[in-house]
């Protein structure tokens, strides 16, 4: 899957991850390929329930039946909901932020970097809703162990920044919390649009994302300038 990125250029995001429910009866296959089928069978089930109707709301029998699979089949694999929570959140984390730190290290220079990371996070969460939705906005809601996983989430996405305080120019005091702050912010407006079913508006506020990011460390004219960049190198792409 290849959406469009908000200024025209592709981006590669998570492969087509539907796993195929198995043949009835007797089918030779071998007990680990089960397993996996099963356990990814859940993974997708969870995050598509708890997406559509809350995590408190979710039961282990709308996952299993999204699933197609038996309870004790479940229960082989998770001791409840929120472990089969926590393991489709890890799980979805794992691949995002994978895909955000490649695009992050590929990017030439700083500002290109936190543009090119964030843009892949973006379009990661616009085309993979019931994922965004799970992980931003449900697993405040999920219990204490999975605002902790999110915490941590959310502080690789601080280290991103922290390069930043090189290019900041003489006489621009960046501050200690700059970090978490923007990353607090961006992580309010992305749940907002979540909250409202809003998934497709996250690609187009990229450039405004971008100068948010940038201004603590830059300052506003170079933040404004890497924005214009990126218009234009893309644009151009």
């Amino acid at each position: 899957m290849f959406p469009e990125g908000v200024y025209g250029r592709a981006m590669p995001i998570a492969a087509d991850r539907v796993p195929e429910r198995l043949p009835r009866g007797r089918h030779g296959l071998p007990r680990r390929f089960i397993v996996h089928n099963q356990r990814e069978r859940m993974l997708l089930a969870v995050a598509e329930a708890v997406a559509e109707q809350g995590f408190a709301t979710t039961t282990v029998a709308d996952i299993i039946a999204r699933a197609r699979l038996s309870r004790r089949t479940f229960y082989e694999h998770f001791a409840d909901k929120e472990e089969c929570f926590l393991a489709a959140y890890d799980t979805v984390v794992e691949q995002l932020l994978s895909a955000v730190g490649q695009a992050y290290e590929q990017g030439d220079g700083w500002p290109q970097k936190v543009h090119d990371g964030l843009e892949t996070f973006l379009a990661y969460l616009a085309a993979e809703p019931a994922f965004a939705r799970m992980c931003i906005v449900e697993v405040v809601a999920a219990g204490p162990e999975a605002r902790s996983r999110r915490d941590a989430a959310m502080r690789v996405f601080v280290d991103f920044l922290e390069p930043g305080r090189a290019e900041a120019p003489r006489g621009l005091v960046v501050p200690a919390l700059a970090g978490e702050v923007v990353v607090g912010g961006l992580y309010e407006i992305i749940y907002a649009r979540l909250q409202r079913n809003a998934a497709d508006e996250l690609v187009e506020m990229l450039p405004d994302l971008l100068y948010c990011a940038l201004l603590p460390y830059v300052g506003h004219r170079a933040a404004e300038k890497a924005v214009d960049q990126a218009r234009e190198r893309d644009g151009a792409a």
